[in-house]
């Protein structure tokens, strides 16, 4: 997929050591279920461990001058003809966050799963006080409510927020003229 500025592309193994460096940095891993103290080996098993399951897609968001990475999206139960979760979306190096980026793979996304996937339902849950979503709403995510004590992260339990887009909705803001 590209976008103006942006190449997004498959994940390899080589992107791993990207992941491990941005996943330890507080900027990054304080609004996910990523635990601040993962080792190079969790990163890597989790990357294989998501590689050979059919329900989760990886990518690199890279910027397209230069193929530099940026960031990270995962996917996450994909199922065919119905509905795929955001999982995990970042922009790694916090010098390049505000400026577009993560809105214009965001859409790349969005696009990806509706228009050629055809599916039904896009959805994500963020951590509350995630900066992200604001993006999200502006995208036209809905808020269908808040899951309570969701997801634990350093013995610690979290509340997360669950947003959507529904098929009709993406048509209705990005299709219809």
């Amino acid at each position: 997929m590209e976008t103006k500025d942006l190449i997004i592309r498959n994940s390899t193994w080589d992107d791993i050591d990207f992941f491990y460096r941005w996943e330890l940095t507080p900027e990054v891993n304080e609004y996910f279920s990523i635990s601040e103290n993962q080792s190079y080996e969790m990163v890597a098993r989790t990357y294989v461990h998501d590689d050979e399951n059919p329900n989760q897609i990886q990518y690199t968001i890279a910027l397209k001058g230069t193929g530099k990475p940026i960031g990270r999206i995962v996917l996450g139960d994909f199922m065919e003809n119905w509905k795929v979760e955001v999982f995990r979306i970042y922009i790694g190096d916090p010098t390049l966050r505000n400026k577009g980026y993560g809105r214009q793979a965001m859409e790349a996304i969005m696009k990806l799963c509706f228009e050629e996937w055809k599916l039904e339902r896009v959805y994500l849950d963020h951590y509350t006080g995630t900066p992200a979503s604001f993006l999200y709403q502006s995208l036209g995510f809905k808020y269908e409510g808040v899951l309570r004590n969701n997801c634990r992260k350093n013995g610690k339990l979290y509340d997360v927020h669950l947003m959507s887009m529904l098929k009709d909705e993406y048509v209705q803001k990005y299709l219809t003229s």
